[in-house]
């Protein structure tokens, strides 16, 4: 039998294995390293994106590596992400949730600005399987501006 305070370790030592590969995963969108940033998520995973943002050409759930993969490919040729910066990370067992804001660039009007970003993940295994993300709509449409 564990004791406390080995439980507690245990579990620091999964937080800061999250939280890296959090922020593994944001660095890799900045690299334009798709395959590196696909290779966190499982196959199974279910992707959310809540906001009104043009440039996602689908609604609802998105479900399977492959899926997410084309999404995130159409979304970043009418972007360049160029960096985040982590307000908070909670994490909570398997699940992370996480404020972020992120400067991206519309590769068609040449505007760049902030976007604040909220992120739910739910790990297993070591990889992402479910993806809930809530973006500032308003920040989107100012990018798009002519």
């Amino acid at each position: 039998m564990q004791s406390r305070q080995d439980l507690a370790q245990i579990a620091a030592v999964d937080r800061e294995l999250v939280k890296t590969r959090v922020h593994a995963m944001l660095d890799r969108l900045v690299a334009k390293d798709l395959p590196g940033l696909i290779a966190f998520f499982s196959d199974e995973v279910v992707f959310e994106l809540i906001g009104n943002w043009s440039i996602f050409p689908f609604s609802g759930q998105l479900r399977g590596k492959d899926a997410w993969e084309r999404a995130l490919t159409t979304i970043y040729t009418h972007v360049e992400n160029l960096g985040s910066t982590v307000h908070e990370v909670v994490i909570d067992g398997d699940r992370v949730a996480l404020r972020r804001t992120t400067r991206l660039r519309n590769y068609g009007t040449g505007r760049v600005g902030d976007v604040t970003i909220a992120d739910f993940l739910r790990f297993r295994d070591g990889l992402v399987v479910e993806v809930t993300e809530l973006v500032d709509s308003l920040a989107i449409a100012r990018l798009e501006e002519e």
